[in-house]
Formats: C-alpha cells, sequence, structure tokens
C-alpha cells in the first residue's frame, strides 16, 4: 500500500446519488445503491455472488481438453449485461462495466469509501442486507456515457433496465470430417429439439506466420502503430506464435453457412483429446478469426468463419474434428422497476 493510491480516491466522484432500491428477482435479491459523478459517471449495483465452479476442480487429477471445455460454467445473468438504464423519462446509455467480489474488497479502500460516502449522502443499507456476508456479494459498476451531470431522481420514480445478456452456450460434441478444399453439408438437433444445418462452404489452411507478417507490412495497420512500439509488438507476437503454431506448420479455416443464427465452434479430434500445456516465457495469447469475402454463402444463408487454432502440417487434407459446441443469441428484455 501507499499514500499516493489514497491520494487519488477523493478526487474518484464529487457527485453522489442515491438510489437504494431493492430488486427482487428469481429468488434472488439485488440493490441498486446509486451512482456518482467525477471525470465519468457510474452505476453501482449490489449483486449475489458464488465461486465458479471450476475452482473446485483445481485440485483435482489434470484434466484434457475435452473435459475442461465442459466444465466450463455458464456465467450468472448479471447486471454487467445492461445496455440502457431509463431512471423516470432520463435515458442513460451504458458503455460498460465490470463487476468486483466484495471478498476480495476488504482491503480495497475505494469501494470502502464509495458505501461511506454513499451513506453520509443518505443512503440505507436495507435489513436483508445489513448482515450479509461480503463473500456472498459483489459490487457492479456500470459506466454511463455522455452525461455532465446526475439526473434527478425520487423513489417514486419507476426504473427500466434493458438486458443484453451475453450468448447462451451449447455442447453439442458431433463429429465431423472436414476435407481441405471441400464442401459438406450436415445437420444437428439443437436445445430446442430443432433440426439445424450447417453447410461448410470452404475449408482451408492459414499460413498465421505469413498472415502476419503481411499484416505488419500493410500500410493502413503501420499508421496505427508507433514505429517505436512496432518491434515490441512483432517480437510479442512471434513468441506467442511459437509456442501455439511453430513455424511451418498451420491453423485451420473454415467457411460456414447456418440455419439458425448459431456461432459454430470445431475442434480437431486430436485436440479434444490432448492434455494443457504449460508453456514458457510472457508470450501474449493470440484469438483468430476468419473473415470471410462475401456476406452470404451458397445457400443463401449468412456466412461466418471460424478458425480452429490446432497446428497441423501444410500437406494436410482430411481433418478428423468435431463441431463441438455453439452459440445461442438470447433477446434483449426490458425489466420494469
Amino acid at each position: 500500500m501507499q499514500f499516493s493510491y489514497l491520494e487519488v480516491i477523493p478526487n474518484e466522484w464529487n457527485k453522489l446519488l442515491v438510489i437504494g432500491k431493492t430488486i427482487e428477482r428469481d429468488h434472488e435479491k439485488y440493490h441498486i445503491i446509486g451512482m456518482s459523478l467525477g471525470k465519468e459517471a457510474s452505476l453501482y449495483i449490489l449483486e449475489p455472488f458464488s465461486e465458479p465452479d471450476y475452482l473446485k476442480y483445481k485440485q483435482k487429477a489434470h484434466r484434457n481438453h475435452r473435459a475442461q471445455l465442459k466444465e466450463h460454467e455458464e456465467k450468472r445473468q448479471t447486471y454487467l449485461h445492461c445496455s440502457e438504464v431509463r431512471l423516470g423519462d432520463k435515458h442513460l446509455k451504458v458503455q460498460g462495466g465490470n463487476g468486483s467480489p466484495l471478498k476480495y474488497s476488504e482491503q480495497d479502500y475505494r469501494t470502502i469509501t464509495l458505501f461511506i460516502d454513499m451513506m453520509r449522502a443518505g443512503w440505507v443499507v436495507p435489513d436483508w442486507l445489513r448482515e450479509e456476508e461480503w463473500d456472498n456479494l459483489q459490487l457492479v459498476t456500470l459506466h454511463i456515457a455522455d452525461i455532465k451531470r446526475l439526473p434527478k431522481y425520487l423513489p417514486e420514480m419507476p426504473i427500466t433496465i434493458k438486458h443484453r445478456p451475453d450468448p447462451i452456450r451449447h455442447i453439442i460434441e458431433k463429429t465431423v470430417m472436414l476435407t481441405v478444399g471441400k464442401r459438406r453439408s450436415f445437420h444437428f438437433t439443437d436445445h430446442s429439439g430443432d433440426e439445424v444445418w450447417c453447410h461448410i462452404n470452404r475449408v482451408t489452411l492459414i499460413d498465421v506466420w505469413k498472415d502476419t507478417e503481411e499484416q505488419f507490412n500493410d500500410p493502413k495497420y503501420l499508421k496505427k502503430v508507433p514505429p517505436e512500439r512496432l518491434q515490441e509488438i512483432k517480437e510479442n507476437c512471434h513468441k506467442a506464435l511459437e509456442q501455439s503454431c511453430p513455424e511451418g506448420m498451420c491453423y485451420i479455416g473454415i467457411e460456414y453457412e447456418c440455419s439458425k443464427d448459431f456461432n459454430l465452434q470445431f475442434y480437431t479430434k486430436e485436440y479434444l483429446k490432448s492434455y494443457p500445456e504449460s508453456h514458457n516465457g510472457s508470450a501474449i495469447f493470440l484469438m483468430m478469426r476468419l473473415k470471410p469475402d462475401q456476406e452470404t454463402g451458397t445457400h443463401g444463408l449468412p456466412l461466418k468463419g471460424y478458425v480452429i487454432q490446432t497446428p497441423v502440417s501444410p500437406d494436410t487434407v482430411k481433418i478428423p474434428a468435431e463441431l463441438f459446441l455453439y452459440f445461442e443469441k438470447p433477446l434483449d428484455w426490458v425489466e420494469q422497476i
């Protein structure tokens, strides 16, 4: 701890708005504390918190990638998904946010100062919350865009919250043989029992080393990156590639159409059976994306791309793989309080 950290806290907000509204939904309780205004405006909400299940497996034996992917826990639907909040007739656009479990905030003087300042401004902690252990709570901070003064709020004002939930993950484990340069179609049954068709328009091998060098030599890219940082970025990128895709190997690119608006994720059989390896060094993690040249595929459906980041030889033709999971985009919904 340094005094410099404490010096910043009194200047983080100069205006506070207390709301103090409890929400009950799905047998859980949430509490809107209020808003602050400093260099930016923020809205604060307390919500239930529990450790993700995957932490319980830390002490278990080493597990392969398939087991780890299947143990992945869906995130609780929290107020981090909010895209808009309305206080009466005042619209507040959310431009991002973060969630911080209070169990890690007992030495976070910024959070404690916020709570104390809110109490001084008139916030009354509700009875159900007064004795609640901090281990069971999370503070969600939503950043509000384009606001120069805090809105007016009265207890009788309606509050409307627009939720934009994260995509829902569904495991499918459908075996698919991919052939470089060949098309194929197959179907699977989704979570609602519907038959869904997937049309693979193209399977290619991607020379990521070549593509990376082309990006570094692209005049448009060079305009965005200061010359003094370019060499550092190159070195970090090459370190990551050395660990994930040795030079001379390729990744697998898939362009596909889907009869439902799902985002598909494919993995090779080899990867799913293998075990995670520990890498030395501090190379950055690369996430490759494939953007098709056209918006629509040969079946008249939106054309999407996915990269299987498992290195294969450049003479690979047949790739035993799986459509392991897909993501369903849920509808936005509105909550009236």
